[in-house]
């Protein structure tokens, strides 16, 4: 199996997420892995079939391919894809300042039902990579089936805790403290109508100047990043309360429902209303 490891993410040695991981698999009996953007490596605790997949370069470059796809969804929001044996995995994205700093890792499993129809396609695969179809059949249909509504909540548990792992990641110093401290101050006050002018009158800019030390401390424009913080804080009260759509647009800070649609649709790839049902129903949106 290639090498292809760049540095571990800075959550790797963390207590908390050694805690966590031993929770999550034993609540969920999902494995749970943390991946620098980039990386990629069979986790502990995943199917044998997988395994099997890493024993020669081009199966392992199949499976290699499937994962950078997980890691390449727009926005960088967590994504779930099917391997080309049918298994399902997910990675979640940790932020830093905007930036995805890490992913959690999870999977490995068929979503309802065992293994597809497409056996003798693979087998034909797994024949020509020199291993043995009738081992890596019997892997396969060992490979634990799980319910897609569970699998659902596990990635909602992810998302929770990949959000507190934000939280206690340590930043970069940065040379801008007068930035950050004004984006403290809308962190805390998303409903006031905040503008790149209002922002860099609380830094003591110049818009201009405020505009561009703010992108180089953040790596976003104070507009996307605006945007994006008040997209999550809509997603959370989607999620949590029975406020209408316009109430959520209002208590994020947005200055009108069309507006919110708008961004929120762009941003998550969904409007509200259909990431509100596809919560209730137990779907990712």
């Amino acid at each position: 199996m290639k090498s292809r490891l760049p540095t571990p993410p800075p959550s790797t040695g963390s207590n908390l997420f050694r805690q966590f991981q031993a929770a999550f698999t034993n609540i969920t009996g999902l494995p749970l892995d943390v991946l620098s953007p980039g990386e990629y490596h069979i986790p502990d605790g995943a199917p044998e079939f997988c395994r099997m997949m890493g024993l020669t370069s081009q199966s392992c470059d199949a499976c290699h391919e499937s994962h950078n796809l997980l890691q390449d969804a727009p926005n960088g929001r967590t994504n779930s894809r099917e391997c080309f044996a049918g298994l399902t995995s997910s990675s979640v994205p940790v932020h830093v300042r905007g930036k995805v700093v890490a992913y959690l890792h999870t999977g490995h499993v068929f979503l309802g039902r065992g293994a597809k129809t497409h056996w003798e396609k693979l087998r034909k695969f797994l024949t020509k990579q020199g291993l043995d179809p009738e081992a890596c059949e019997r892997a396969l249909m060992a490979v634990k089936v799980t319910d897609p509504k569970h699998y659902q909540s596990a990635i909602d548990l992810l998302e929770i805790f990949a959000r507190q792992l934000s939280d206690s990641l340590p930043l970069p110093a940065t040379a801008y403290p007068d930035v950050e401290k004004t984006l403290r101050l809308i962190r805390e006050d998303l409903e006031h109508d905040w503008t790149l002018s209002k922002a860099a009158a609380k830094a003591k800019m110049s818009p201009s100047y405020f505009s561009d030390r703010f992108r180089k401390s953040t790596g976003e424009t104070f507009t996307a990043c605006l945007a994006r913080l008040r997209t999550e804080r809509a997603r959370r009260l989607l999620e949590s309360t029975r406020l209408g759509i316009g109430e959520v647009a209002f208590a994020s800070g947005f200055r009108s429902i069309s507006q919110f649609n708008r961004i929120f649709k762009k941003l998550t790839g969904c409007s509200p209303g259909e990431f509100r049902e596809a919560r209730k129903a137990g779907r990712a949106p």
